[in-house]
């Protein structure tokens, strides 16, 4: 994105606009791999998290590094910002297993403001792989390697549910704040009221078919929810699948294997080898 704020009226995004585009600035600041990253809904602001346990805090319009923080004995992944654009919640990625799986995979709630741990969120036995903010509430998501899906709130540290999975999940909450997406087993992503969880997902999405070798169906690694909340965009397998998310009708597939040239997800549809990959929407 351009350095500067634009003061020009919109332009619409096609294929010669983007060809025309370059990098504006380039962010070494990171010692090892970036795990994560976000902008904040409404300021210009963008954090990331890496490999080398470092939390980088940017001023998006300028470019400027704003705040440098550490969680060396913890480490850190899978990043969203709150409501607020000083504060944030972060999975632990540790290096070493303790005697306490659940303490070892605690999710994080850190004020960049002055540096201070404002809550921690105690539950998961495995890496934490999801985790998404509701748009209009305090509520969040998270999913793990343990299979399982936990609902929370930011003022308590106590977990709301657990929606227990048959494969490592993923979750999605929409911009109304109004449904959540939870993909809990291969191949499939349910859909469920964020005012009555409780009840059990209102419908399910069957997302790519299965693999003649495995017999399995992809799973499903990333989904996200269009802006306007009319869409769902589905990783699974290597595969970018776009569907609405009303009926679950697939509109648009995007194998971006074929496109690359390589494997994508990995070696096998069901994404049981290789780096998961991830996808977002433009805010338009």
């Amino acid at each position: 994105r351009p350095l500067a704020r634009a003061t020009s009226a919109m332009v619409l995004l096609d294929e010669q606009q983007i060809k025309s585009m370059a990098p504006g600035r380039f962010f070494r600041d990171h010692t090892g791999p970036i795990n994560s990253l976000d902008f904040h809904h409404t300021e210009d602001v963008m954090v990331t998290v890496g490999d080398d346990d470092a939390l980088h805090l940017y001023r998006t319009n300028t470019g400027q590094l704003l705040k440098t923080l550490y969680s060396k004995k913890y480490g850190c992944s899978c990043v969203t910002f709150t409501h607020a654009s000083q504060a944030v919640v972060y999975a632990s990625k540790v290096k070493t297993a303790s005697a306490q799986p659940q303490k070892d995979h605690a999710l994080r709630y850190h004020s960049l403001h002055d540096n201070t741990y404002l809550r921690y969120f105690v539950g998961h036995a495995d890496q934490v792989v999801s985790v998404a903010m509701s748009a209009k509430t305090d509520q969040f998501l998270s999913a793990a390697k343990d299979r399982t899906v936990r609902l929370w709130d930011l003022r308590t540290n106590v977990c709301n549910g657990v929606i227990r999975c048959a494969t490592t999940p993923s979750v999605a909450c929409d911009a109304q704040g109004l449904i959540f997406a939870a993909a809990t087993d291969d191949g499939e992503v349910k859909l469920y009221d964020a005012r009555g969880y409780d009840q059990g997902p209102f419908t399910t999405f069957r997302v790519g078919a299965k693999d003649r070798v495995t017999g399995h169906a992809p799973r499903v690694t990333c989904a996200k929810f269009s802006p306007d909340g009319e869409f769902l965009l589905c990783v699974a397998g290597g595969v970018m699948y776009v569907l609405n998310a009303f009926e679950g009708d697939e509109t648009m597939r995007i194998n971006v294997g074929a496109e690359t040239g390589g494997m994508g997800q990995g070696k096998d549809a069901a994404g049981a080898s290789g780096n998961n990959l991830e996808a977002c929407w433009t805010p338009d």
